[in-house]
């Protein structure tokens, strides 16, 4: 119920955005044709494409657009442009992009750097999209709060007509306070469907850096590359059709955003523990050791795949799984059952706990935990550990990865 509501609400601004917006064209602009009328809708249409593309691959995005924009304005506007439509912007993205080009080619070239520089690609990926957001967002805002903060005025019947009239302009027929709520609420919608966008599409790194396959990132990487820019280059052309591209891309994000953070989650420990060499520090059975829930797990206590909390072992050798639902929500814990019941398994990359047959993988424990199995088997009193082949770490790591579960929107 909450997500439609959500959904609900950034369709609503974006509609009634549009329409407040040409209604005020209309008013201000009618000695001047209708043109002016669609060139309105047009730029917020443009405006919600430009930063579905850009969640997709933001580095690309905001350099492919600060280009564009750069070269395709006369020599002597260009000094009017945006600060992130200045070279000096755009070709340091343009530089990190190169660099992370020169990445890809030294990981087909050299397999045994493949991992640790997949986790710094994948680490440059998520502080890009950080270092952007405030870019495309207030690039978004500009363009949605003055007929959004009019809209909200006019539901509200502050509005007045005369004096709307009399200054020609949507932001002069609002109070100050009306267009700072137009900035916040404008503001709080982009962040909505950059970070879902985002979030999702950011998979593919994870992806490439759990699964370090020859040519699987060149493969996945090029797909990213080649969607971003089919929607910015067809918002380019036709506004009206690229935000037709964008508002479903934006729709199956958002159902999909759930699975995607969790799985983001996991890829951000898992590279952070390899890029920096992280250490376990020791095990604390009360503490509670942190692990992943696998989908078999998962379908197992009915809870969502890849779900990142703590295996605790509390009184009479009974272990619980703890978990904060997206993280920052209020603690929850389920009974796992007896220590006994379970046993360690020891891959490649990260350690695992099993169950007491030795089949089933049910939790994934970070990397700076591998050295530290048979530790962690004594402090949770587990029945023992086992070697888990490469063969079929792979295997599962590839079948569990992409098993969705009826909690794939929830967290």
């Amino acid at each position: 119920m909450k997500k439609i509501v959500a959904l609900i609400v950034f369709c609503s601004s974006l509609l009634t955005a549009s329409i407040e917006a040409s209604a005020q064209t209309a008013v201000s602009g009618a000695g001047r044709g209708a043109s002016k009328r669609v060139s309105q809708g047009e730029q917020l249409t443009a405006k919600t494409a430009q930063l579905t593309g850009t969640a997709v691959n933001p580095l690309f995005g905001v350099t492919a657009l600060g280009m564009w924009h750069y070269f395709s304005t006369p020599e002597n506007l260009r000094d009017q442009l945006p600060v992130y439509d200045q070279p000096y912007v755009w070709g340091v993205l343009l530089l990190i992009m190169l660099l992370m080009l020169f990445n890809s080619t030294i990981c087909e070239s050299m397999p045994f750097l493949k991992i640790p520089l997949n986790a710094l690609g994948d680490m440059v990926n998520k502080g890009g999209a950080a270092v952007v957001l405030p870019i495309v967002l207030y690039d978004f805002a500009q363009a949605f709060a003055p007929p959004t903060a009019v809209a909200l005025a006019s539901a509200s019947e502050l509005l007045i007509p005369t004096a709307y009239a009399a200054e020609g302009s949507m932001v002069g027929a609002v109070s100050a306070g009306w267009l700072f709520l137009g900035w916040l609420v404008s503001l709080v919608v982009g962040a909505f469907a950059y970070a879902v966008v985002w979030v999702v599409w950011n998979v593919i790194d994870v992806v490439i850096f759990v699964l370090p396959i020859p040519f699987l990132d060149a493969t996945l990487k090029s797909f990213r590359l080649g969607f971003a820019t089919c929607v910015l280059g067809i918002t380019e052309l036709n506004p009206w059709l690229g935000v037709l591209i964008a508002l479903p891309v934006i729709f199956v994000c958002w159902r999909l955003a759930g699975w995607a953070f969790r799985v983001s989650v996991m890829g951000f420990v898992f590279t952070t523990d390899f890029l920096f060499w992280r250490k376990s520090g020791g095990v604390d059975a009360v503490a509670g050791v942190p692990a992943f829930l696998t989908a078999t797990a998962g379908k197992q206590w009915k809870l969502p795949a890849r779900l990142y909390g703590s295996i605790q072992r509390r009184s009479n050798d009974t272990l619980f799984f703890v978990w904060r639902p997206w993280m920052i929500g209020t603690l929850r814990e389920i009974e796992l059952g007896p220590s006994k019941n379970f046993q360690g398994g020891s891959t490649l990359l990260y350690p695992m706990v099993l169950d007491n047959t030795g089949n089933l993988s049910l939790f994934r424990l970070p990397p700076r935990y591998r050295k530290d199995l048979q530790i962690i088997t004594f402090a949770l009193g587990l029945s023992g550990w086992r070697d888990v082949s490469i063969v079929r770490g792979i295997w599962v790591t590839i079948k569990r990865l992409f098993r969705t579960d009826a909690a794939i929107g929830s967290v």
